[in-house]
């Protein structure tokens, strides 16, 4: 009777030391489900980020069209802005179909771990039913005093008092294990159904905007219907724009000449007085040498740079803050879509014109104003062959240009800090079409604005 009940002793030891091993590798599967679901969490956040992002710039595009619709007569604006929309519109089903991978992901591993907690729960509860029958089989104190006093040994008489002080604990602890896993198992239900209510509402949201999709492409062929009825007037409209544009841009490229001439000059100057302060200062002979060569190296630096202007520490400075921040410049209007990009491209519907932009068009909404995308100095406010405005300000060996304003907030020489308004972007009433031309350049050098500004 002692030897079955020593053999039987051992065996639940042994049970009881694996189900802690079983619980322990259970427990590191649910923290691998959640470490994913964190992963997964992340992503899903990020897209409804860029989600909202892309709804407010659909909003503003359909501010924008709602202005253009004051005119009963389509024109190419329009159009424009129908093109962005759509563009923006596929964006969004897009990122909507993500977030809706994303969830199904959410769903899988949720259902994973239910799951395993299923299982957990039901080995809880039959180990725990073992041993119930188990305690009832020796519920008897008499019969597990006998139990003790029988041991052969004091070692052993303690040894079976341990053994059942760990039962008696490790029962507690089952009791208290299956509860976790109950609440857990609930809580990961609960998770599931609003996973899934998520995922519904998504393919829901996915449904509507492509039926907002399908709308706005047929308005769209519409209007492209519509501007090839009168395609010889837009053709001799496009050419006027076109001419005037080519004027203002030679008077944009003779006054960046003209800075690039006299910030090389006055480099120029700046090393030959380097070079003669050199050659007076008593010094040792190769000391000397050695200036006078570094101020040819600048000299010759700048007769020959296209791209450089200028060599005070001030201005360097600002040269490499400018260019450490491409890509994070901010937009020269608070709000805006570019309606034409930068370089050569085809008219988006007149076949065989080819436009060239030496900058980026961005059309915002009415009373808009332009801003200063750095800090820097306003190196010219001119006029334009059409009575409109522009704004050149320099930025160091940069230089930002700013045309089509109503009026100028600024006057040359003036410091100006970034964000700072510096006009109006003018309106035209004939199309209700707000649009601010936008350059950059370094030194002659014409840059890519869409390269700049941040994204």
């Amino acid at each position: 009777m002692d030897a079955l009940k020593t053999i039987t002793m051992n065996k639940q030891l042994k049970n009881i030391y694996f189900s802690s091993a079983k619980l322990l590798i259970i427990g590191t599967i649910i923290v691998c489900f959640s470490s994913q679901f964190s992963y997964a969490q992340t992503d899903k956040n990020k897209l409804q980020e860029n989600k909202k992002k892309i709804e407010q710039e659909i909003q503003f595009t359909n501010n924008l069209l709602n202005e253009t619709k004051k005119n009963k007569q389509t024109s190419l604006n329009q159009l424009v802005i129908l093109k962005n929309q759509i563009g923006k519109r596929e964006e969004l089903i897009t990122n909507i179909n993500d977030e809706i991978n994303v969830i199904v992901g959410e769903i899988s591993t949720t259902e994973k771990s239910v799951d395993q907690l299923n299982q957990e729960l039901a080995s809880l509860k039959a180990e725990y039913t073992k041993m119930i029958i188990a305690a009832n089989r020796n519920r008897s104190s008499y019969s597990v005093l006998m139990f003790i006093f029988a041991s052969e040994d004091f070692n052993q008489a303690y040894q079976r008092l341990k053994y059942y002080q760990q039962y008696s604990v490790y029962r507690k602890k089952q009791i208290k294990l299956i509860q976790q896993t109950q609440d857990k198992l609930t809580h990961k239900k609960q998770e599931l159904e609003v996973q899934k209510l998520t995922q519904k509402q998504l393919l829901s949201s996915n449904e509507s905007e492509k039926k907002k999709l399908t709308k706005e492409q047929e308005i769209k062929n519409l209007a492209v219907q519509n501007l090839q009825k009168t395609e010889k007037a837009l053709l001799k409209t496009l050419r006027k724009k076109e001419a005037e544009a080519k004027k203002l841009q030679k008077d944009i490229e003779h006054i960046i000449a003209e800075e690039v001439r006299k910030a090389r000059e006055a480099a120029i100057l700046r090393a030959e007085a380097a070079k003669r302060k050199s050659a007076k200062t008593d010094v040792k002979e190769e000391v000397k040498v050695k200036e006078i060569a570094k101020t040819k190296v600048v000299e010759e630096k700048f007769k020959k740079s296209a791209d450089i202007m200028s060599a005070t520490p001030e201005e360097l400075e600002l040269s490499t803050s400018f260019t450490n921040n491409k890509g994070r410049l901010p937009w020269p209007s608070e709000k805006g879509i570019i309606s034409s990009t930068f370089g050569p491209h085809s008219h988006p519907e007149l076949p065989g014109i080819v436009i060239n932009n030496d900058g980026i068009d961005i059309t915002t909404n009415r009373g808009a104003n332009a801003r200063a995308v750095f800090n820097g100095e306003v190196a010219a406010v001119i006029s334009g062959p059409n009575g409109k405005q522009v704004v050149i300000i320099r930025h160091g060996n940069y230089l930002t240009v700013y045309s089509n304003l109503e009026t100028v907030f600024v006057k040359r020489g003036e410091k100006v800090s970034t964000k700072q308004r510096i006009g109006s972007v003018y309106t035209d009433n004939e199309d209700n079409k707000t649009i601010l031309q936008f350059q950059i350049w370094k030194g002659n050098a014409k840059m890519n604005p869409s390269e700049w500004i941040a994204r």
